[in-house]
């Protein structure tokens, strides 16, 4: 492992694999990629040099089938090479779609062996298109529902959302590489907020500091735009993109992490205008993290990234099992006494008296009024 890695990002089936492939060779010395996967053939034709074969001794080098109960034996399988995959590792950006056997069956285990090993897990899960069935759908629920609770940060991609980017007329390969391309991006500006240049620097320490506690609330978008204003019109473009509009993406956080990288004219004061318009969007009002950066290549170009979190919502408590006979710990009650027969609902309340009389008491208790049965 590379000591200068900051994070490690991991490709989890073939959907993450895929996208982390794509964005392998144009990443930072600060950024490692790995992919993990069943299906042994997907991995030799990557161009990724680290991989790491999910449940040899179980899929025999194929994929899962779409079964999750096996894609998650596979990751079983291998869990001590990933506890050291993972250690020393200071943030874990986990991409993989959901709906299928390995990614879904997966990705909470594997965020889970992540944080044991002292990882801030931020993921990235793409949720199928409504056409690919109710079966991929209802995987993908439950495996969102198991894998937002493991991971501190949890960014869902819905890919109906991101083919609106797409003509109508597109084919359906068109609008899976569109969902590609929009993720990719997207994790490509997270990837240079850890570049070398910085106008305003930023340690990944204060990442890990925003996604502090698994189950965070979370809100991952980007933009860019070029010319007059780019950086304005970059933080414009973050606060409209599809990322932050999704059916349960949270619109407000307590704490935002902006990253604001552009060319050669980008300066401090441009940097800071876009984190306004970021901050009068989503919040940030308990902490805010600013990071500025310069590369020349981007010209007249500005990209802004945000991440954003909340802590989690406390748990709601769980409801009192009724005790059965011979319980151990079966509460006790006392016996009623007279005192408690005489003030019914008031015998923990102060005692109020006029003339010496304890008025909290009903009138035909104390006058010891024996009432008739309803006829």
């Amino acid at each position: 492992m590379s000591s200068t890695a900051s994070i490690l990002l991991v490709g989890l089936g073939g959907a993450g694999c895929s996208m982390v492939a794509r964005l392998a060779s144009s990443l930072p010395p600060q950024v490692r990629a790995v992919l993990l996967d069943a299906d042994l053939n997907a991995l030799q034709n990557s161009a990724v040099a680290e991989t790491l074969q999910l449940g040899r001794s179980l899929t025999r080098g194929m994929g899962t089938g779409g079964e999750s109960a096996l894609g998650l034996a596979a990751i079983e399988s291998e869990e001590p090479a990933l506890r050291r995959l993972f250690t020393g590792v200071p943030i874990v950006v986990l991409v993989t779609g959901l709906g299928g056997g390995l990614g879904s069956g997966a990705a909470p285990a594997l965020a889970t062996i992540a944080t044991e090993a002292g990882s801030t897990v931020l993921a990235f899960a793409t949720i199928p298109f409504s056409h690919e069935g109710e079966r991929r759908k209802r995987l993908a629920s439950d495996a969102l529902e198991k894998l937002s609770a493991k991971a501190h940060g949890l960014v869902v991609v819905q890919n109906d959302l991101l083919s609106l980017q797409v003509s109508a007329d597109a084919s359906l390969a068109e609008a899976f590489a569109a969902a590609d391309d929009w993720v990719a991006g997207a994790l490509r500006a997270l990837a240079s907020i850890f570049e070398a240049g910085a106008l305003v620097p930023v340690d990944p320490a204060a990442l890990r500091s925003i996604l502090a506690h698994p189950g965070s609330p979370t809100l991952f978008t980007s933009g860019k735009a070029q010319g007059p204003q780019a950086a304005l019109l970059a933080a414009r473009a973050a606060t409209e993109s599809a990322l932050a509009h999704g059916p349960d993406v949270i619109s407000k956080v307590a704490s935002l992490f902006v990253s604001v990288t552009g060319g050669s004219a980008l300066s401090a004061s441009d940097a800071f205008e876009a984190v306004n318009i970021i901050r009068a969007k989503f919040g940030g009002e308990t902490t805010t993290i600013v990071g500025a950066r310069i590369k020349p290549e981007l010209g007249d170009g500005v990209e802004v990234a945000v991440i954003g979190a909340s802590a989690p919502a406390p748990k709601a408590p769980k409801m009192r099992k009724t005790a059965k006979a011979g319980d151990p710990n079966q509460a006790l009650f006392g016996f009623a006494t007279e005192e408690s027969l005489r003030r019914g609902i008031f015998g923990s309340a102060p005692f109020t008296f006029v003339d010496g009389v304890d008025i909290d008491v009903p009138t035909y208790i104390r006058r010891s009024i024996r009432l008739s049965p309803p006829k």
